[in-house]
């Protein structure tokens, strides 16, 4: 019985984490501009949504499939660290070395803070438009025609559309 209960906390915990590295991929373009790359935008959302899969479906994943997930996220994690070290030995010394200087990460960090602000604003301003009903628009009665109207019209006779008969 302790077994499901301990796959289960192993297959949330990993999910956890990828949803954290997801996070971290989408922020790399603001953050670390020099070692992001063109495509980390749709990486950091596949990393979001094998997260997300990983902790809805948690009570499904029992067995070899547990082994499975595992192994594949050690798969993913060593490919993650190949990838950063070879960006990291792409950079110049000057890169490296800006990367290291507190003035740059409190620029970043600002710069951050302003577009989550902005981010928050934009988000906040649209659920306003969404929840903001209409009012409700006077009509005039003369456009209103009631059963009696309606009834009347079918009732009276047509003109005939033959010549007319005046003579």
């Amino acid at each position: 019985m302790g077994e499901p209960l301990i796959t289960k906390m192993l297959v949330i915990f990993i999910g956890a984490i990828a949803l954290s590295f997801g996070v971290a991929w989408l922020l790399l373009p603001l953050l670390l501009t020099e070692l992001s790359r063109a495509r980390d935008a749709v990486w950091g959302g596949v990393a979001l949504l094998w997260g997300l899969v990983l902790i809805a479906s948690s009570d499904r994943i029992q067995g070899s499939m547990n082994f499975v997930v595992v192994f594949g996220a050690l798969l993913i994690v060593r490919l993650g660290v190949e990838v950063t070290q070879n960006r990291w030995h792409q950079l110049s010394l000057d890169e490296k070395s800006a990367l290291s200087s507190f003035n740059r990460w409190s620029v970043r960090f600002a710069e951050l803070k302003i577009v989550l602000k902005q981010l928050g604003a934009n988000l906040f301003s649209s659920l306003n438009f969404l929840q903001a009903s209409p009012k409700p628009s006077k009509v005039s009665k003369k456009w209103i025609r009631t059963e009696d109207a309606i009834s009347n019209d079918l009732e009276e006779p047509s003109p005939s559309l033959g010549p007319s008969q005046d003579t």
